[in-house]
């Protein structure tokens, strides 16, 4: 029998009645046991057996008693352990009525049958176990700067050994892969934990070349959380910071960008308008006052500047404007019409989401509406040569439709009228293919077959 309580009082006294193997779990570990808890009299008051049912919990979080907690981090897989837990390891001085007394010394009989880790991803694909508790009580969240170092394995093949310094949620423009950035997001400073990350979260079905990592590949990260800078709530920034924010948000999506990282860049822009929408959603993720605060004066909102004011403008209509092009490179044309339509509530006449919006009927092939918006280009920009092909395009195909819906309504008349059809090629039988609309590089062209002007991100 051992003392395995952390204080070495005496608090849980465990006798292992059948070895188990391998590795112990870590706090934050998921854990499934069998238990019987009786008190010292011998009286059954719970068993995990008789509901023919495995426990499951997140050890060391305080989901169960305090003798559990330190205790099961004990066992291994297939091992069977006595904990005896005093009172104020167990339920203390008030008990469990009316099962427990109070003031009770508690055994529990404990069958480990499995541990995993801390599931990170929600959906089992990154698992988290941590092997050096790290301090303190925060976690860094999402553009927080953080300093990481792992070692990457493959099967019984390490691939890579690396130290890095990134923001949080730009991991992927610096070679960091999602489940790195997972976990991340669930430890502590100074912890280190074995991830592991599977395929959807790494490299996925296609791998990496330059560090041998095979298609559809599990990895296991060695990570260590060195230190991070904690990124501030929205709420807790000044308009000043809000604004310097947003601009280093839109030079990270215009670099992401021009790499052809159009998810990322994306998720910049998001970040533009999030941070810099009507003063009002500022606070929606502000808990409420306490009930004692209620009369106090409420704090004075910052003076309007006019300058930061047109800047915050400026930056939003850009942020909107480029979430439509992204969503427009990403094949989305639902989304890439509400961007611009946001876009367009705070500059009715502004060219790009203007433009932007006929492409993105395009896309939906809606030939009719994409005219009409196009033409709104023309009313601001008479001379706006890429709209204005736009326009021929559009009318080319909607008369190519008309003229196909005609031959196959007149086919069908021959054929009530039991005459056979002479043999047609038809290749619209529902809506135009789109498809015909693109180059090579999915950019979409006009009636010519020349490109349409770029607007510029």
């Amino acid at each position: 029998m051992v003392d395995v309580s952390k204080a070495q009082d005496g608090g849980i006294i465990k006798k292992i009645l059948t070895e188990g193997s391998g590795d112990t779990p870590s706090s934050g570990n998921e854990v499934k046991v069998h238990y019987t808890g009786r008190l010292l009299d011998g009286t059954v008051f719970d068993s995990s057996k008789d509901r023919d049912e495995l426990f499951k919990f997140k050890v060391g979080t305080g989901q169960v008693i305090k003798g559990w907690d330190e205790g099961i981090v004990t066992m291994k897989r297939g091992e069977v352990a006595l904990l005896t837990c005093k009172p104020e390891y167990a339920y203390g001085a008030s008990g469990s009525p009316p099962k427990i007394p109070p003031n009770s010394t508690l055994e529990f009989e404990v069958e480990m049958h499995d541990f995993y880790g801390e599931d990170c991803s929600g959906d089992g694909c990154v698992l988290k176990c941590t092997t050096k508790e790290g301090s303190g009580l925060s976690s860094p969240r999402e553009g927080s700067t953080v300093s990481v170092s792992w070692t990457m394995r493959h099967l019984d093949r390490e691939l890579e050994s690396r130290s890095v310094k990134f923001i949080l949620g730009d991991g992927a423009g610096e070679g960091v892969v999602a489940g790195v950035e997972k976990a991340l997001e669930k430890m502590k400073k100074g912890e280190t934990a074995t991830v592991t990350v599977k395929s959807p979260y790494a490299y996925g079905h296609v791998g990496d070349g330059k560090l041998a990592v095979p298609g559809g590949a599990d990895l296991t990260y060695h990570l260590t959380l060195e230190d991070f800078e904690q990124a501030k709530y929205k709420h807790e920034m000044s308009n000043a910071e809000k604004l310097e924010f947003a601009e280093k948000a839109k030079e990270r999506g215009t670099e992401y960008f021009k790499a052809g990282m159009f998810e990322l860049a994306l998720k910049k822009y998001k970040v533009i308008t999030e941070y810099l929408e009507a003063d009002a959603e500022d606070f929606d993720d502000m808990p409420d006052s306490d009930d004692e605060d209620k009369d106090e004066e409420p704090e004075k909102s910052e003076e309007k500047d006019p300058e930061h004011e047109k800047k915050s403008l400026q930056l939003q209509l850009a942020g909107f404007s480029n979430q439509a092009l992204c969503h427009l490179k990403l094949q989305d044309g639902i989304n890439a019409f509400k961007s611009c339509e946001s876009a367009l509530k705070l500059d009715p006449q502004n060219i790009k989401a203007l433009f932007r919006r006929g492409q993105s009927a395009e896309m939906s092939q809606e030939w009719e509406d994409a005219i009409g918006y196009f033409k709104a280009v023309l009313e601001v920009d008479p001379k706006n040569t890429a709209a204005a092909n736009r326009i021929k395009f559009c009318r080319n195909k909607v008369m190519s439709y008309k003229q196909a819906q005609k031959k196959k309504y007149a086919n069908m008349f021959e054929r009530t009228n039991f005459k056979d059809p002479e043999p047609t090629k038809d290749d619209n039988k529902t809506k135009p293919d789109f498809s015909d609309s693109e180059s090579d590089e999915g950019e979409m062209v006009g009636s010519e077959g020349e490109k349409p002007q770029e607007m510029e991100v």
